[in-house]
C-alpha cells in the first residue's frame, strides 16, 4: 500500500495496525476473520513468522484480502545479508516491512535498494519496552530515548527509509524534525478505555495524543486481542480514531 493511499484514505480503520502476536496459524486466521475490515493492517512479527513460515502471508491475504500486510521482522545484520533477506521478502509483497535503525546506514541503504517500489521500509528506532531507568549500564545517549531516537531517525531518513517506528513519546519531535514525508508508525498505544495487566510497554501513548502529534499508523494489540469481543474492541478504537481526526 503506497504512502498516499494510507494518508488519503477516508476510512479511520486504515490508521489501525493489529499485531498478530500469536504462534499458531489457526489462531491468527481466526483473529483475521474477526477483524477483517476493522483494521488497516495485520502485523506479522517474529513469533508468527518463525512458527508458521512465509506461507502465513498468503493465508492471511486469503482470509482478509482488503487488509494490508505489515511484516515486522526488524532485520538487523550485515548489509549483504539484509539485502538478500529483502530480496526474499519482496516475493511476499508486504505493504510494510521493518529494519532496525541500529544496524547502521549502509545496512538500511542495502535494505531500501533491495525492496520493490510498492513496499514501504520502516526503520525501528527504539523499542517501546526500553526503560532507561532500569539499565545503569546504558550509555548516556541511550538514557535519553528522545534524543537517541532522533539520531537513529536522521540516519534512517538519509538511508532512504520511507518511515519510522517510534514510541508516542517521540512522535511530536520526529514530525517537527522531519516534516510530513516519513510515515510514522507508533506502537505501545493504548485506547482511553483500556487497561492492560502486566504491561511490558514502558513508553506508551494514547490514540488521541499520538494522532494529534503526527502519527500515521497506531499499533494496538492487547486491548483488542484480550478483549471478550476483539471485533467490538477494534470498532471502539476506530471510533476513537475517527473522533480525534474530526476534531
Amino acid at each position: 500500500m503506497k504512502l498516499n493511499l494510507i494518508r488519503d484514505s477516508k476510512n479511520p480503520a486504515t490508521h489501525l495496525v493489529f499485531p498478530l502476536d500469536v504462534a499458531h496459524r489457526d489462531e491468527a486466521l481466526d483473529l483475521a476473520s474477526q477483524l477483517s475490515g476493522l483494521v488497516g493492517f495485520f502485523k506479522i512479527g517474529l513469533e508468527l513468522f518463525i512458527s508458521q513460515g512465509p506461507d502465513i502471508v498468503d493465508s492471511l491475504r486469503s482470509r482478509a484480502p482488503d487488509t494490508g500486510i505489515f511484516l515486522d521482522l526488524k532485520l538487523h545484520d550485515i548489509p549483504a545479508t539484509v539485502s538478500r533477506a529483502m530480496n526474499s521478502v519482496a516475493a511476499l509483497e508486504p505493504d510494510l516491512v521493518t529494519v532496525h535503525a541500529q544496524g547502521g546506514l549502509e545496512m538500511m541503504k542495502a535494505a531500501v535498494d533491495a525492496t520493490p517500489e510498492n513496499t514501504t521500509v520502516l526503520a525501528v528506532t527504539l523499542l517501546t519496552s526500553l526503560d532507561p531507568a532500569e539499565h545503569d549500564e546504558l550509555t548516556r545517549e541511550y538514557r535519553r530515548p528522545g534524543l537517541y531516537a532522533a539520531r537513529l531517525a536522521q540516519r534512517s531518513i538519509v538511508a532512504g527509509c520511507h518511515g519510522l517506528v517510534a514510541s508516542g513519546h517521540e512522535v511530536f519531535d520526529l514530525r517537527a524534525r522531519f516534516g510530513p514525508k516519513p510515515l510514522l508508525v507508533i506502537p505501545g498505544i493504548r485506547p482511553s478505555w483500556a487497561e492492560v495487566v502486566s504491561d511490558d510497554q514502558k513508553r506508551v501513548g494514547t490514540v488521541a495524543g499520538a494522532l494529534r502529534d503526527g502519527a500515521d499508523l497506531l499499533v494496538i494489540g492487547r486491548p483488542i486481542r484480550l478483549a471478550p469481543d476483539p471485533a467490538e474492541a477494534a470498532q471502539k478504537i476506530v471510533a476513537e480514531i475517527a473522533q480525534t481526526l474530526a476534531n
